[in-house]
């Protein structure tokens, strides 16, 4: 029994949260016709808006993304209180992830926003990572 005891301890260690440092560069909501290939069209464009604006609801800005499974939590880097955030998602209902496979430090996901609703409209959150060669999802 002692060793299954310490094999859980090992498991739940494996499993503690995850923090990232990154730039948040904004979200957009998909009309519903908006196709797959579509999405890096998309991506770009919450980028561009983000790149552009100097201040307003699409400024980039640095963050923290933390994986506390089932969630995501997406913090002000310049936070002391992880209470306040600027979303909160269960990881389960991320429909899609998107890599920028020419600019690696791009990537975005695809979330629902009323999981148990099919029709219900998606979300593009988009972000950059500080570091390139970091493994996010």
């Amino acid at each position: 029994m002692e060793g299954q005891d310490g094999k859980r301890n090992n498991d739940s260690n494996q499993k503690a949260d995850k923090r990232f440092a990154l730039w948040y560069m904004g979200w957009s909501s998909l009309d519903k016709r908006t196709t797959l290939p579509m999405l890096p069209w998309l991506v770009a464009e919450i980028r561009r808006k983000s790149e552009k604006n100097e201040s307003g609801p699409a400024q980039a800005r640095e963050v923290q993304l933390y994986l506390s499974p089932p969630l995501i939590r997406c913090v002000p880097a310049n936070s002391s209180n992880p209470s306040v955030f600027i979303f909160e998602h269960k990881a389960q209902f991320i429909s899609r992830f998107i890599h920028n496979s020419h600019d690696l430090s791009y990537f975005a996901y695809l979330i629902r926003s009323q999981p148990d609703n099919p029709e219900s409209e998606m979300a593009c959150h988009v972000f950059k990572a500080c570091d390139p060669n970091q493994t996010i999802i």
